[in-house]
């Protein structure tokens, strides 16, 4: 299996604190993401430095992947994450996995 991630690269809007963009996100991956077909995971990270969150999805397949992004902005589960966005912000790479390594090395 090949899998699509995503990279998503972004800031919160402002007046958004850490705590509730957290809160929003868990809300995006409980009651969006994780309901959408060919969904794998989510990870979120912040780099304090710079004031960025940085999202890394897995998908099953880059077609699932494309739905289940143009049904976010028309579902109302998705709606408190898309408007603590800051939009101007927003970088997004979507590419095939290659190679996998894991502990130990062992390779898929």
């Amino acid at each position: 299996m090949c899998i699509t991630t995503e990279l998503v690269i972004l800031k919160s809007a402002d007046g958004i604190t850490k705590k509730e963009f957290i809160f929003i996100a868990d809300g995006l991956e409980k009651n969006f993401h994780s309901k959408q077909p060919g969904f794998i995971d989510t990870e979120l990270l912040y780099d304090e430095e710079n004031n960025l969150w940085i999202m890394i999805q897995h998908w099953e397949s880059l077609e699932q992947l494309k739905i289940a992004s143009e049904k976010m902005f028309k579902d109302r589960a998705a709606e408190a994450f898309v408007k603590s966005l800051d939009p101007e912000s927003v970088k997004m790479t979507i590419a095939p996995q290659i190679k996998l390594w894991k502990q130990n090395y062992e390779t898929l």
